[in-house]
């Protein structure tokens, strides 16, 4: 099964965004490329993802119901944190206060 979460990683390469149908398949976690993550909440049941060799680049995969979204991130964010939320997140960067308040109280 490895082989086939290696092909999607090229994939994503090549077409940066797609959606594959999970019928059939094992969980992206059993590849061993992936781990778990976390993501933008958008009524999906978990998020993985796994870092491109030699590359800032970082591909997500958003499991949902029936089909796995994938898309490649410029910037992986457990290589450059910091860019990544620039710019893969910037709506992140406004719940920063937020965060804080509670934290605090």
């Amino acid at each position: 099964m490895s082989d086939f979460w290696n092909t999607v990683c090229a994939l994503a390469l090549v077409y940066n965004r797609f959606n594959i149908p999970k019928k059939h398949m094992e969980k992206p976690e059993k590849s061993l490329l992936f781990r778990k993550s976390i993501g933008k909440i958008r009524g999906q049941i978990r998020d993985y993802r796994c870092s491109i060799y030699e590359s800032n680049l970082g591909m997500h995969v958003v499991e949902f119901m029936d089909h796995y979204e994938i898309h490649l991130d410029r910037y992986d964010p457990m290589k450059k944190p910091v860019e990544h939320i620039i710019y893969e997140s910037p709506d992140t960067l406004l719940k920063i206060p937020l965060i804080i308040k509670y934290l605090k109280s």
